[in-house]
C-alpha cells in the first residue's frame, strides 16, 4: 500500500476553507483539471454513500464515493471507485484544523492506494504534488478572492 500526504496553510478560518470542501460534489469548483463534476442520482452533495463522477482533462472519468463526512471534525474520507488512472484501493481524507494563531487553517490530504509495481513511484510523486496542492492553491485563490469581496 503507498500512502501519500500534502499539507498547507490557508490564511482563512476553518468555517470559511470548510464551507467550500464541505460538498461532496463542489470539487470542480476547487481542483483543478476537473471539466465536470456531478453528483450521480441526484444524491445530495453531504449524503454518506453518494457519487460523484468527474470529468478530467488528464485521464477521463472517475467516480469516487463519499465513505464518511464529519462537521464536527471537519473531514471527508471518500474512495476511488472507477478510474483510468493504474491504481485500485484508494482512499483519501480531506481534513481541516484550526491554527489559532491568525485564525489560520491547517489542511491536510492524505491518501493510499495500490498501483502496479511500474507505476507505483510516478502515481506516489503524482498525488500530492500534481493534485492535493494544486487544489490547496486553488483554495487559497477563491479565499483570497472571497476575502477581497467583502
Amino acid at each position: 500500500m503507498i500512502h501519500v500526504m500534502a499539507s498547507s496553510v490557508l490564511y482563512a478560518p476553518v468555517p470559511a476553507v470548510w464551507g467550500l470542501i464541505r460538498d461532496f460534489g463542489s470539487i470542480g469548483n476547487w481542483l483543478p483539471g476537473v471539466k465536470i463534476c456531478v453528483i450521480e442520482g441526484d444524491e445530495a452533495g453531504d449524503r454518506v454513500g453518494a457519487i460523484r463522477r468527474l470529468e478530467m482533462g488528464d485521464v477521463g472519468v472517475i467516480r469516487e464515493q463519499l465513505l464518511a463526512l464529519s462537521d464536527v471534525d471537519h473531514a471527508v474520507t471518500f474512495s476511488i471507485i472507477e478510474s483510468a488512472l493504474p491504481i485500485w484501493n484508494y482512499r483519501s481524507t480531506i481534513s481541516l484544523l484550526p491554527i489559532t494563531d491568525g485564525d489560520r487553517t491547517f489542511i491536510q490530504w492524505r491518501g493510499q492506494f495500490s498501483a502496479p509495481v511500474e507505476h507505483a513511484a510516478s502515481m506516489e510523486a503524482r498525488m500530492p504534488t500534481e493534485i492535493y496542492q494544486p487544489a490547496f492553491d486553488r483554495v487559497a485563490e477563491i479565499l483570497a478572492s472571497l476575502e477581497t469581496q467583502s
